[in-house]
């Protein structure tokens, strides 16, 4: 067994339990309120920079082109099309409230996961984004296998993260992980349920 398998296998209640955050159990049973998508789309739109500052991170701290090349990739994904994604949305969707109080209420998650890859470096960035990564697979999986009717907007954004380039990143990062030398498991299982328990934080956020 690889090691990402090990470590989302001993995480595995963690993941379940991340999983049950209001915002997905209704995204995937289609009783997510407008309101709630609403806040969901600022706050997300928000974590997209950290995403990138952190993948940022590992492709500085990356020794060869291989090693960065998943990476930049993702990096694109994220400048791309996920945001054009949100940017698309931003008329049909809007947020009348205080965006920076919003965004602040969620800041935890982008606290965490730039604090642990400042402090860290790039295994511990590597981690969190596979906790996270891994995390939206399981769930934007689940609810495709879920039969109900949601917004489109919301249907794009699970069927975006089950396609095969977001698969790809999710497997790029497990390969990382596989070949981590000189970081214990009980570190990687403390980024990786550090991470989690903040994006439930996170999701949380979303819902009034």
């Amino acid at each position: 067994m690889s090691r990402s398998t090990e470590l989302t296998a001993r995480q595995h209640r963690n993941l379940v339990a991340a999983q049950q955050a209001s915002f997905i159990t209704d995204s995937i049973g289609g009783t997510l309120r407008d309101d709630d998508f609403r806040r969901y789309l600022v706050i997300e739109e928000a974590f997209v920079l950290t995403a990138v500052r952190i993948l940022g991170l590992v492709v500085a701290e990356s020794e060869s082109l291989d090693d960065a090349t998943d990476h930049v990739m993702s990096l694109s994904n994220l400048v791309g099309e996920q945001r054009e994604y949100f940017a698309g949305l931003r008329e049909q969707f809007p947020y009348d409230g205080d965006v920076r109080e919003l965004i602040e209420s969620s800041s935890i998650l982008s606290d965490y996961a730039l604090g642990l890859a400042r402090r860290d470096g790039r295994a511990a960035a590597l981690v969190a984004m596979f906790a996270a990564e891994t995390l939206y697979l399981s769930w934007c999986r689940a609810a495709l296998d879920t039969s109900v009717d949601r917004e489109p907007a919301l249907q794009e954004w699970i069927e975006m993260h089950t396609r095969p380039a977001f698969v790809a990143q999710v497997d790029a990062l497990a390969r990382e992980v596989d070949a981590m030398d000189g970081v214990d498991d009980a570190t990687l299982d403390a980024w990786f349920a550090g991470m989690l328990a903040a994006e439930t934080e996170f999701h949380n956020a979303a819902m009034h």
